[in-house]
């Protein structure tokens, strides 16, 4: 068996020196063998100009803002200068104005500040809306009257719930108190103008 052993590590080693002799004479060709970079290839990027589709018409009104000036106009004999008009305002229609019932005001104390609801007073003009946002947990209502002499009966949300609304439009000018009927500390105004 020692001659088997022998043998098996002669082999070993034979196979190992082999493995040197390429590995030193692959290093040596490599070595030897003429440096060949691939060509390096640059291009120059040209910021593309697009040509802008709207550049004529826009030119012209630039010039045409520019050349504004009164007109002549012949009219019998007479001269007639006319003004450049004046750009006309568009009236505001009929706007939406947000109201909060704040978080918190389920329990009393809001009406000692004046905040049940945010705003408490508020003052629109006729044809606007007003748009109650409950922000509260408890459902609350938004109706028209006081505490002390009940509904007037001109608007009534019935309850709203936690993060929904209710909105009323106000055609009619006057004053119109509104309050809570589950909580009646809380109360508001909105005068119509």
């Amino acid at each position: 068996m020692a001659g088997i052993d022998k043998a098996a590590i002669a082999f070993s080693i034979a196979i190992v020196a082999v493995g040197v002799g390429f590995a030193a004479f692959a290093g040596n060709v490599q070595d030897n063998t003429p440096a060949v970079s691939a060509p390096v290839m640059t291009k120059t990027m040209e910021p593309k100009t697009q040509a802008d589709p709207f550049a004529d018409i826009a030119d012209k009104v630039k010039q045409d803002a520019e050349s504004t000036t009164p007109e002549e106009t012949v009219v019998e004999d007479e001269t007639v200068v006319e003004e450049p008009a004046a750009p006309v305002e568009e009236s505001s229609g009929p706007e939406t104005v947000s109201v909060e019932i704040p978080k918190g005001t389920s329990s009393p104390g809001c009406e000692t500040s004046n905040a049940c609801f945010s705003p408490a007073s508020l003052t629109i003009n006729a044809g606007d809306t007003v748009e109650w946002t409950n922000t509260d947990t408890a459902a609350h209502t938004v109706t028209s009257g006081s505490p002390a002499n009940g509904p007037s009966g001109v608007f009534d949300s019935s309850l709203i719930m936690g993060g929904a609304s209710f909105e009323n439009t106000f055609d009619e000018a006057g004053s119109y108190d509104y309050f809570c009927m589950v909580h009646p500390w809380m109360v508001g105004n909105i005068q119509v103008n």
